[in-house]
């Protein structure tokens, strides 16, 4: 399985235990320049796919799109994902096509690709997350991946240098 570890926080993530028959990488955001979305949609009309600003988020989409599951870390700050994180969530827009198709009873963007990885959400910074909070930001990211076509497979919340995003893989 090849994973994805879209790193907010900032802990440098550089290591991760996984058993051998897992293929991971590990994006740390806060080394990459990653610009706020303008909404101009122009990676849809103008430059398909692409998105008109230069900056480092083609290594973030490709690395997404040939992933069999990306996993989102952030900090909850707020009673929500930070703020790099949500970058990169609004920034995603370019994987889909700018037409709509109907996906039970709902419209959604059409896929641009015929395979999205699974994803999955770990927040840290405990303190801040009640069971509202937990399940406001887990909604969120349910809809998130069902845009996408695939489906949030797990939200935890871990303190221990990944510890939880171990187990989760290292037992599915």
């Amino acid at each position: 399985m090849k994973i994805t570890i879209i790193n907010s926080t900032d802990k440098p993530y550089s290591q991760l235990d996984f058993d051998n028959k897992n293929d991971y990488s590990i994006i740390n955001l806060k080394q990459l320049d990653i610009k706020y979305c303008l909404g101009c949609f122009e990676c849809w009309y103008k430059t398909p796919g692409i998105c008109v600003q230069k900056d480092d988020m083609p290594i973030v989409l490709s690395a997404t799109i040939n992933s069999d599951l990306t996993v989102f870390v952030s900090d909850v700050k707020v009673g929500f994902v930070s703020a790099a994180l949500k970058k990169i969530n609004d920034k995603s827009i370019p994987l889909l096509s700018p037409y709509m198709s109907i996906l039970k009873d709902e419209v959604h963007h059409a896929p641009r690709y015929d395979k999205y990885p699974e994803y999955g959400l770990i927040l840290t910074n405990d303190y801040e997350i009640d069971n509202e909070v937990f399940e406001l930001i887990e909604s969120c990211y349910k809809r998130y991946a069902y845009n996408f076509r695939s489906e949030l497979k797990f939200t935890l919340i871990d303190h221990s240098d990944l510890g939880g995003l171990k187990n989760e893989i290292n037992h599915n």
